[in-house]
């Protein structure tokens, strides 16, 4: 089978096509015919080793799959071979997801309704899961509330306006270009210019009652700002940080005043929440609630080209891979 592989850390360009063996699923694994996996910002830090996979080179590279189950191992009892399922969270402990065929623990999986196309679910597995744990289950959002998303046209951003929006929240979004902000506007929410400063007094005039829950994955950026804007009772939420983050005495002692939660968050949650997280995801995916934003598909020949294409920056959405 094929499977896209890092032998050496480093650009792009060290990702390459190899044949290799088919996988057989331990007792615990499911082996699945990969339909589609995708690209994330976590899979391109891996390849450049950052971090580095604990269990050596090459690794495959991916974290998302969704495809068909071609095998089971004996103590698998909740997919038979057939079933379609999508995953997230691999690629780095873990086989990667940008294969033919790969062997995972089933109970990081979940069901794919047959009417949930198969490259929609694996483009919003990671994105849609850790929207969903960052709004809902880290901030607790609320209807009637108001969310300020940074980045709100990313492949995480995209999918936390969607989440926030079934939440019955009123949804801002940060930007930094003329296309953003034309689709952001087009989910229905407000969007804001980070080139157009000062955002402070930009959130004050579209949330003059203040922002409820906060979801930042720039706090150097933006972190001060988050704290001065938060309603009584506010919620930040980290899940990415690229820089040093400091606080000041003042902003601390505001903080506290205004009874104010901050909360980091990595984006790859533990093993045993995947399948509740996934759940939630498909639900979403199968009654229309969500739909990931797809900006280009990917043969797996050109993974190569899908990883420059998103360390270049401006993607709106996810790039997807599809393989089978």
């Amino acid at each position: 089978m094929r499977a896209v592989r890092f032998h050496d850390h480093g650009p792009a360009d060290v990702l390459q096509v190899d044949t290799v063996e088919r996988p057989t699923p331990a007792a615990a694994e499911v082996l699945i015919e990969v339909h589609a996996s995708c690209v994330n910002p976590i899979d391109t830090k891996i390849r450049a080793g950052q971090p580095s996979p604990p269990g050596g080179l090459p690794q495959t590279v991916g974290s998302d799959v969704a495809g068909t189950v071609a095998a089971v191992g004996d103590e698998v009892e909740q997919f038979a071979v057939g079933d379609r399922v999508v995953g997230t969270g691999f690629g780095l402990a873990d086989p990667g997801t940008t294969a033919e065929y790969v062997a995972v623990d089933a109970d990081r999986l979940a069901p794919l309704p047959t009417g949930v196309d198969a490259t929609d679910a694996a483009a919003a597995a990671m994105v849609f899961s850790t929207a969903w744990r960052a709004l809902i289950d880290r901030g607790e959002l609320q209807a009637g509330e108001v969310c300020l998303i940074h980045g709100a046209t990313g492949g995480v951003g995209h999918a936390a306006v969607q989440v926030a929006d079934a939440a019955g929240a009123t949804v801002i979004g940060t930007v930094r270009s003329d296309a953003a902000a034309a689709a952001l506007q087009s989910w229905g929410a407000t969007p804001l210019r980070t080139d157009e400063p000062p955002l402070s007094e930009q959130l004050t005039a579209a949330a003059p009652e203040g922002v409820d829950v906060v979801l930042d994955p720039f706090p150097e950026a933006h972190l001060a700002t988050d704290l001065d804007v938060l309603a009584r009772g506010g919620r930040v939420v980290v899940i990415s940080q690229h820089g040093d983050v400091t606080l000041s005495a003042g902003q601390t002692f505001g903080a506290m005043l205004g009874d104010h939660t901050l909360a980091f968050m990595s984006i790859m949650a533990s093993a045993d929440e995947h399948s509740r997280l996934l759940g939630e995801v498909v639900d979403g995916l199968d009654d229309g609630r969500f739909s990931p934003v797809i900006a280009h598909r990917y043969r797996l020949a050109e993974t190569a080209d899908a990883h420059r294409a998103l360390e270049a920056g401006g993607t709106t959405g996810k790039l997807a891979i599809e393989i089978g």
